[in-house]
């Protein structure tokens, strides 16, 4: 039996709602999601949020992070960049003429 000529596939123009929706959705909601919205392909819509300059990332890196894990973190770090800082500058009363420990320990600082 032979095979059945495969027709082109059909391409539907952007409405202006389809914009609108995909605009208000964008960052909010997974391009998977969207995509199913707008009874398109995920492709599809990656390529037209491209063109009009919109991003569907919905990960935000740090600032995802909760408030309370923030803080957390923030004073967990504290303590080591105030000691770091008292050995910078005990370090740079002892040895002003060594300017190699103090740019080491100037090093140290920028770590923590």
């Amino acid at each position: 039996m032979a095979k059945a000529a495969k027709s082109a596939p059909s391409r539907r123009p952007w409405a202006s709602e389809d914009i609108k929706l995909l605009k208000s959705k964008a960052r909010k909601e997974p391009a998977s999601a969207i995509a199913k919205a707008l009874k398109r392909t995920e492709g599809a819509t990656r390529q037209k949020a491209t063109a009009l300059g919109i991003s569907l990332n919905t990960t935000r890196g740090r600032a995802a992070r909760k408030p309370a894990a923030v803080k957390a973190a923030a004073v967990k770090a504290a303590p080591r960049k105030a000691a770091a800082k008292k050995v910078v500058k005990a370090v740079a009363k002892k040895a002003a003429p060594k300017k190699a420990a103090v740019k080491k320990a100037a090093r140290k600082v920028k770590k923590a």
